[in-house]
């Protein structure tokens, strides 16, 4: 798995979250969000899904990246559809989750201001055919103690990755 934004390219995962620790280390005494969300389109017989990552340090700005997946599958049922999404960006969250959780234990006892919160942005509303999908998809996160954001505050997974996604380049 390999991401990307527009100043850093072919970034491992272990890149992405040492880039997260140091935009914490600029100014850690502030608090944080961190976000994860999948976006997906299908495309003739592939679907292309884009996953994001999103560190915000609240009123003073972002770092964020992308990574993209095609598959050699075209997606027709919704619910395969949005399960599929939602567990990649579980999949994300719990690396980053397992990754970040001694530095951000760490911050939070050296810097008294410090307040990081990590979310998964799911790409379901109240409105529209994903309804029915809300509260097994909210679940999954609910389960590992993790908040789960849905349209219109899904902003990482219905705007972010939306953007990528759609981009499909096939070989």
């Amino acid at each position: 798995m390999r991401f990307f934004n527009s100043t850093q390219k072919n970034m491992s995962f272990s890149d992405v979250v040492a880039s997260i620790k140091y935009f914490i280390r600029t100014n850690p005494d502030n608090n944080f969000r961190i976000a994860v969300g999948t976006d997906s389109q299908v495309k003739g017989r592939y679907t292309c899904f884009a996953t994001g990552i999103h560190i915000h340090m609240v009123g003073k700005g972002a770092w964020c990246c992308i990574s993209k997946r095609l598959e050699n599958k075209r997606y027709r049922n919704l619910k395969e559809k949005i399960t599929k999404e939602t567990l990649l960006t579980y999949e994300i969250v719990d690396m980053l989750n397992e990754q970040l959780m001694d530095s951000l234990c760490d911050f939070g006892v050296k810097y008294k201001n410090f307040d990081c919160k990590l979310e998964a942005h799911i790409d379901i509303g109240k409105n529209g055919d994903t309804r029915k999908f809300i509260r097994e998809m909210v679940g999954y996160f609910e389960g590992i103690g993790i908040d789960a954001k849905i349209k219109p505050d899904s902003f990482v997974a219905s705007s972010y990755a939306n953007r990528y996604s759609k981009t499909v380049k096939v070989g």
